[in-house]
């Protein structure tokens, strides 16, 4: 992991930032301290390519890495604008 913040564009978003450093093709597992309501695939802009699945609707997004992948993730909280805030 990178990187971890609030989405630049203030939607109450938290966007991270992860890279494979080892150099093999790896599946992961994010897990957020925070039910999600949606997880995306993002450019370095922060803009959605793609939703991921949440793994059992829960706080888990399951994803894989390719070899040397730099990959920002957009993560959206259950319950809307402000849930991201008073974590952690």
């Amino acid at each position: 992991m990178e990187s971890v913040k609030l989405a630049d564009d203030r939607g109450g978003d938290l966007v991270v930032r992860l890279y494979e450093a080892c150099g093999g093709a790896v599946p992961a597992r994010l897990t957020a301290g925070f039910p999600l309501a949606a997880a995306f695939d993002c450019d370095l802009l922060e803009q959605p390519e793609r939703e991921l699945t949440a793994v059992s609707g829960g706080p888990c997004v399951d994803f894989r890495m390719r070899p040397f992948q730099i990959r920002t993730l957009r993560l959206r909280p259950a319950g809307g604008v402000g849930e991201v805030g008073s974590v952690g």
